[in-house]
């Protein structure tokens, strides 16, 4: 009696259950209980998120994934209410786009339980994350590269294959794409397919919109004959009307607009709660943002390989006080507009390395102007974020609180990870001057290498700050640290950013400005010369396939800001060092 009740349980089960075919049903039917609960039944979780979660385990010798729907959102919460389900969608794809002959990720069964949206899948095997692969194949170099160049053909035929059968995948980024690599020529197969739409007939501008999306995603991985290659064979399988030279200007301008979207919904979530940043209130009026975990590495970050508490954070900044002083704590600089420190700071199980900078009122009336305004420490904050976003590297901010009581700003404070490494004009006067016998040098051609990368990422770096409009009234110097290893490539670092801005549209006075001050930054460094700052503009100017630069109406214009600049900085030197002895009995 009872095993007949089992068994009729069973078979309820596996009515609401849709397989496949026969092999992934007599695959799955002893398996189904453990499908709405794999973490009690001892499945290793390999992803999670706040929309979906992905298991993994073996079954009968066959390596299955097992993905987990439950967004909260309110239109998945209406779209389950009436009955649309996610994991059925992803199936219907993968069947639909494998009978045409695009690769997919094999779909064993999709269903519902417990109030749980699960779909098994077959894993792919052996096979890398489209990203990962891409930068092991760039550290390759000639081979990588002509591995890079016939994968780039497979994917213009994968999606053009895509796009002919009239579908478009929303979320086209190399994440979600794998790469095999038990095959001779690389083989991409389509992954994530729950935010796929299909169309009748696909017009011109889904399918623009479609490939900005992955252009956007590998835009800082590839050059513009790569991105010349896979269109034009995109344009051979998908056949749509239009030219080559109309197709790129259409994808570009559609990538920049998905940019700026994807971009504002990054930067929102800065000052919410989330997996990412998190509010806090602590006592005596003091509040902040801290973060959790970050989703950018760069600037050789280790904080941003950890993942922090709240319940942590909140003991560590109880008393914000105490932070500034006490035993290890390094004073970098005290004067009457900030007070910086250095110390190692444990939270939770993590030590880390930071830098402390509470700033100071010093006008009074300003206290009237905090009070319509975020503190400094919250702007550089949210500033310091938008930057790794965008992928420009930047000290990971940690934490910023702030003390108010009504609308009046009383104190704050930023905490932001330490970089390891030297100012920009040190490690050039260090490197590229001249050489001594007790510093160990480089030879020559080694020292022309180093500066021309260093020069060169200077320009680069600013041209990224103007692409995404942000404007840095004081950019120089002591404000940017260079990370090099005998086996790396050097990478620039951009810290106090105070003096930064965004704005919505940056004016030609505005990006002079910035090439004048790491133009005068670069003339207080005896190991540049005249083709270093002119080397330092060209990687300003220099973009893709723009051709020959006309640079000396640029070159001109910068000397004569620089001189007048210089000019500046001496008499208002000479000014105070005549107030200083004024004031001396």
């Amino acid at each position: 009696m009872i095993s007949e009740q089992s068994k009729k349980t069973k078979s309820s089960r596996s009515r609401k259950v849709r397989f496949a075919d026969t092999s992934a049903a007599a695959l799955l039917c002893d398996h189904l209980d453990e499908l709405s609960r794999p973490a009690d039944a001892g499945w290793e979780q390999v992803k999670h998120n706040a929309s979906r979660t992905v298991y993994h385990r073996q079954i009968d010798g066959r390596c299955v994934y097992l993905k987990h729907y439950h967004s909260r959102t309110l239109a998945h919460r209406l779209g389950r209410l009436f009955g649309f389900s996610d994991a059925n969608c992803e199936m219907r794809f993968s069947q639909y786009l494998s009978s045409h002959g695009v690769p997919t990720a094999q779909s064993l069964a999709s269903g519902s339980s417990n109030g749980v949206e699960w779909l098994v899948t077959l894993a792919v095997a052996p096979a890398r994350r489209g990203d990962e692969w891409h930068l092991e194949q760039l550290d390759r170099a000639k081979p990588g590269l002509r591995a890079i160049r016939k994968a780039i053909v497979a994917l213009a035929e994968l999606i053009g294959q895509m796009h002919t059968v009239g579908v478009i995948h929303c979320d086209l980024h190399a994440q979600n794409l794998l790469v095999r690599t038990d095959t001779p020529d690389p083989a991409l197969v389509l992954m994530d397919l729950h935010r796929m739409k299909k169309r009748r007939r696909l017009s011109r501008r889904a399918r623009v919109a479609n490939l900005g999306q992955l252009l956007h995603d590998r835009f800082e991985w590839t050059s513009r004959t790569d991105r010349l290659r896979f269109l034009k064979h995109y344009l051979r399988i998908s056949r749509p009307p239009g030219t080559l030279r109309g197709w790129v200007y259409m994808v570009e301008d559609f990538a920049s607009r998905h940019r700026r979207r994807l971009y504002a919904q990054r930067d929102r979530r800065i000052f919410r709660d989330n997996q990412y940043f998190n509010h806090i209130k602590l006592p005596n009026f003091w509040s902040g943002y801290v973060v959790l975990s970050s989703k950018r590495k760069m600037a050789e970050s280790k904080a941003a390989e950890m993942t922090f508490r709240t319940e942590d954070w909140k003991r560590v900044l109880e008393q914000p006080g105490r932070l500034l002083r006490g035993e290890g704590v390094e004073v970098i600089k005290d004067t009457p507009g900030c007070i910086i420190v250095r110390r190692n700071l444990t939270v939770g199980n993590h030590t880390v390395k930071v830098y402390i900078k509470s700033p100071r009122r010093k006008q009074p009336w300003k206290l009237l102007l905090d009070c319509f305004r975020s503190a400094r420490p919250i702007r550089a904050f949210g500033l310091g974020h938008k930057l790794l976003t965008r992928r420009i590297a930047t000290a990971l901010p940690l934490a910023t609180i702030q003390r108010r009581i009504g609308c009046f700003l009383l104190d704050s404070m930023l905490i932001v990870e330490a970089v390891d490494g030297q100012h920009l004009n040190l490690f050039l006067n260090q490197w590229l001057g001249n050489p001594s016998e007790g510093d160990a040098p480089l030879n020559y051609a080694q020292r022309r290498a180093l500066g021309r990368d260093v020069l060169w990422q200077m320009g680069k770096l600013l041209q990224y700050l103007h692409d995404n409009n942000f404007h840095h009234r004081d950019l120089k110097g002591p404000n940017m640290i260079v990370q090099w290893s005998a086996n790396k490539s050097p990478e620039i670092v951009l810290v106090d950013l105070d003096g930064l801005r965004p704005v919505r549209r940056l004016t030609a006075r505005q990006q002079f400005h910035g090439l004048m001050r790491l133009n005068v930054s670069l003339l207080r460094c005896p190991g540049v010369n005249h083709a270093g700052r002119l080397r330092m503009l060209l990687g300003y100017l220099r973009r893709p396939g723009c051709g020959q630069i006309n640079f000396k109406p640029y070159w001109r214009m910068l000397e004569n800001w620089s001189d007048k600049k210089l000019r500046d900085q001496i008499r208002s030197r000479r000014m105070r060092q005549k107030a200083s002895r004024s004031n001396q009995p």
